[in-house]
């Protein structure tokens, strides 16, 4: 599925500037959970202290407080999925790509992602089996089989 990014050219040709931050979100979880808790990992290369970003990463609706001081390593696979989507929606990118976005994620969260992904500016690329997810998916949609265009 995929989501053209906007034109930034001034020409009515419809080509546009490529992306030059893009997001990422795997298919997999990363083998070795962070040590650090999840306000921390939220924060973790950004500007100022971790506590800085508490209300913005509770605004999202994915934590609660008492999660905020939990080693990601204890968190479950799922929680795991929740922090790398939270990272995902509140850095700036032009482009992202999204590998089966779905997998660990409850079907709510994953209703969540959907709603955030529909108010998302940029352009997203999105690979997935979900049937679901796909169904929701409100951008152009390109099938592959075998390799080949469906």
């Amino acid at each position: 599925m995929v989501r053209p990014w906007p034109s930034s050219s001034s020409s009515e040709s419809g080509h546009g500037t490529p992306p030059a931050r893009i997001g990422y979100l795997a298919q997999e979880l990363p083998p070795h959970a962070a040590r650090l808790q999840l306000l921390a990992a939220f924060a973790a290369g950004r500007p100022g202290l971790p506590d800085e970003y508490a209300e913005q990463l509770l605004s999202l609706g994915l934590f609660r407080e008492q999660d905020l001081h939990v080693p990601v390593a204890a968190l479950s696979v799922g929680q795991q999925r929740r922090l790398q989507v939270a990272t995902l929606v509140t850095q700036p990118a032009d482009l992202l790509v999204l590998d089966k976005p779905a997998n660990h994620l409850a079907l709510d969260l994953v209703e969540d992602l959907q709603a955030a992904l529909a108010a998302y500016p940029g352009a997203e690329v999105a690979v997935s089996h979900d049937r679901d997810f796909r169904a929701r998916f409100e951008a152009e949609q390109l099938e592959l089989h075998a390799g080949r265009r469906r």
